[in-house]
């Protein structure tokens, strides 16, 4: 079970429809909100690759702590499917917003509970990617408001193409992990990278 609800979270699924997102965003009125979904998007993930990149070419991270680096999966679906629910929803009236919205939430914490029955991350990385994750789409949902031009293709284009993608891309595993090795590797100059086993290099 916990694989199934894992792979909600694995960048294979959330950048396409992160990237498909920005697009319908940027062909509706206001275009600041595509401004905001990018912003939020590059905050989000830009975070969660900076910190496994200077663990794993320094071994920084916070003292005491099991750390290699913040959940990604945790992060970025706490980030992008509530925030994808309240676009989806935003015009609809209250419970309607907002129960798609909490039922975003609810997956994300899924997710982040999910790496944890995994063993691939430790409790102190899922809950600094569920803190990210729900301070990024906070921010992004306080920010949006009801669009403007009426077009109701648009929400529809943008929930046909979630599920296209959804079909296309749910699954399937995106190696983050290793590209971001050969980038630490490449900037450190060392021959390996600082795990959660590895404190030092030889």
């Amino acid at each position: 079970m916990w694989h199934y609800i894992t792979c909600f979270g694995d960048s294979a699924l959330l950048l396409p429809l992160i990237t498909w997102t920005a697009i319908v965003l940027a062909l509706a009125a206001p275009r600041r909100d595509a401004v905001r979904w990018l912003v939020a998007a590059v905050a989000c993930g830009g975070t969660v690759a900076f910190s496994k990149l200077v663990f794993m070419a320094w071994g920084i991270g916070p003292p005491g702590l099991d750390y290699t680096g913040i959940s990604g999966h945790t992060a970025l679906s706490l980030f992008a499917w509530p925030s994808l629910a309240a676009i989806l929803f935003r015009d609809a009236r209250w419970p309607g917003a907002w129960l798609p919205v909490a039922l975003g939430f609810v997956l994300g914490l899924a997710v982040g509970v999910s790496r944890l029955a995994l063993e691939v991350h430790s409790v102190s990385e899922v809950l600094m990617g569920a803190v990210l994750g729900t301070a990024v789409a906070t921010w992004f949902i306080r920010g949006l408001g009801p669009s403007h031009d009426g077009r109701a293709w648009r929400t529809w284009s943008l929930a046909g193409g979630v599920v296209l993608l959804g079909v296309a891309f749910y699954g399937r595993v995106f190696p983050s992990q290793h590209l971001l090795q050969d980038i630490a590797m490449w900037l450190s100059g060392h021959t390996r990278v600082f795990t959660r086993r590895l404190h030092g290099l030889g």
